[in-house]
């Protein structure tokens, strides 16, 4: 990319794709007019795409990589195509960088107990929630946090993130023994699989640019800054939206739309 504007162009293109790249189970595969779609195991239709320059300088960069074996034209992130897309969010999410506490928590499953990569600090809904608006209202109502933080809780649970640590193939066993992250989609325990299935269909029931600030905010912990900057929004506007796409939410989980008292 020429010139300082053609870089933050691709930059930016890179934070947008590499979001939904990076998620365990997902591939890219040419779609039509020469872009590149994304696309979830045995999916027929691409959840985003990215035009044929865009994808040019990746390969030219070595951000990507083919999938060995597969029966069609299939590419995965590289490792240095996941090291960028994380300095690249680290250095626009200055929400994440001040407010994320790593940590690792333990759950109970009817298969064992494995152990969660967790963060232990204020989430962007949980901000949002303490702050109040010109009417003297918090900013979210508690119904919209709580449907925030249930899609929250099922992205980590399904291992979905790309820093997640999982050990889905340790369960079964009384020595609790590890034996290496599932990567693999076969690999990953029912429950996982479960928790997938309701943040996809819970991203569908929200509907278009409402499930992809969801995903930004409450999974991948953005601020709303970051996520304006990210889709190209104008500046203030991705709190509407937030409140919008989570009254969706609500509705598909079949919450209140506002708690009394």
């Amino acid at each position: 990319m020429k010139g300082r504007g053609g870089e933050r162009q691709f930059e930016r293109e890179v934070r947008r794709f590499f979001r939904r790249f990076v998620e365990p189970g997902i591939h890219a595969a040419p779609v039509q007019d020469g872009r590149m779609g994304l696309f979830q195991e045995k999916g027929k239709h691409p959840i985003a795409t990215m035009e044929a320059r865009f994808w040019a300088e990746c390969e030219a960069r070595d951000l990507v990589e083919r999938v060995e074996g597969a029966p069609e034209t299939r590419w995965r992130a590289s490792d240095a195509g996941r090291a960028l897309y994380r300095r690249l969010t680290a250095e626009a999410e200055p929400f994440r960088a001040q407010h994320q506490l790593g940590g690792e928590r333990r759950f109970r499953t009817g298969e064992g107990e494995i152990m969660l990569a967790v963060n232990e600090g204020e989430t962007p809904l949980g901000w949002l929630r303490r702050r109040k608006g010109a009417d003297g209202k918090p900013l979210l109502s508690e119904t919209q946090f709580e449907a925030g933080e249930r899609l929250r809780r099922d992205f980590t649970f399904g291992q979905m993130a790309p820093r997640v640590t999982a050990d889905w193939t340790a369960m079964g066993g009384r020595s609790g023994a590890r034996r290496g992250p599932a990567r693999d989609p076969a690999e990953i325990a029912t429950h996982a699989l479960a928790a997938r299935e309701r943040v996809a269909r819970a991203i569908e029931a929200a509907g278009p640019k409402l499930g992809d600030i969801l995903l930004s905010v409450c999974c991948h912990l953005e601020g709303l800054e970051a996520a304006e900057r990210g889709f190209g929004w104008p500046k203030r506007s991705g709190k509407l939206v937030l409140q919008i796409a989570l009254d969706r939410l609500a509705g598909h989980y079949g919450m209140e739309k506002e708690k009394s008292g």
